[in-house]
């Protein structure tokens, strides 16, 4: 994967550390996948674009530092942007 780097190589990552985490919930016999972002806006717009194209049950965005849900419209939990 792009985003790690080789332990002891001596260079700076590649890419900002991830902050925000997309969940989403396919079904029974698909389970689940997590999503990593740096930016909110990103993670946000992941999430919407699943739930519009009707790929997932449940979609939640999780910011990762609190591990508080910013997302999750089945729980009606949409925080304003100046939360993330």
């Amino acid at each position: 994967m792009l985003s790690e780097r080789r332990v002891g190589d001596g260079l700076p990552p590649v890419w900002p550390p991830d902050r925000y985490e997309v969940v989403c919930e396919r079904g029974e016999s698909f389970g689940s996948t997590r999503d990593r972002y740096h930016y909110a806006k990103y993670a946000m717009e992941s999430a919407r674009a699943l739930e519009k194209a009707g790929l997932a049950r449940r979609v939640l965005v999780i910011r990762m530092a609190d591990e508080k849900v910013i997302y999750d419209r089945l729980e009606g939990i949409e925080l304003p942007p100046e939360e993330w």
